[in-house]
């Protein structure tokens, strides 16, 4: 909700052309760092931030704990601003770094699926969404490209860790 309000003043202060920022974003420093490492571990990860930067939305990564005692979740919850739509992933950030990026990738393939569908703009459609894309295991909705995506984050950010090549080389993302 405190998000959805932001990008409103942000939109009527500014303009609604004005350029938003980043739109995999978080005010927790540590997951603003992971998002930052992962984008220079994993191309996956890299091409998921891509991706979501192409759509009307922005993904909001945050601390915070889910059902169901999984490490990280896509609440079903959609907020629309203008020709703009909020999302918010919840982490658990007490795992390994590598295990943090892995399920930031998990989850921003989740945000992508409902980013790439237009007519997801409000909790009910999400819902219906999630109905259609995905298979039940034991009420939480799931789907074979996010976990694709996070074992490819989790494999890409653990094969860097693991190269003498990139010993000494600056933490940029190319």
């Amino acid at each position: 909700m405190f998000c959805a309000i932001a990008a409103l003043v942000l939109v009527a202060v500014f303009g609604a052309d004005a350029p938003l920022g980043p739109r995999v974003r978080s005010s927790h420093p540590y997951i603003r760092a992971m998002i930052a490492e992962a984008q220079v571990r994993s191309a996956t990860f890299r091409r998921l931030v891509r991706a979501v930067e192409a759509t009307d939305g922005i993904v909001y990564v945050e601390e915070g704990d889910c059902n169901h005692k999984l490490r990280a979740c896509l609440p079903p919850i959609v907020t629309s601003a203008g020709d703009v739509r909020f999302l918010r992933v919840l982490v658990d950030a007490r795992q390994e770094d590598w295990q943090v990026m892995s399920d930031i990738g998990h989850e921003l393939q989740h945000a992508l699926e409902v980013l790439r569908d237009p007519h997801a703009r409000t909790d009910t459609n999400l819902f219906y969404l999630w109905v259609r894309a995905s298979f039940d295991t034991t009420d939480i909705r799931e789907t074979s490209d996010a976990v694709r995506a996070g074992d490819a984050v989790k494999s890409e950010v653990k094969a860097f860790a693991s190269s003498s090549s990139t010993k000494g080389l600056p933490r940029t993302a190319p």
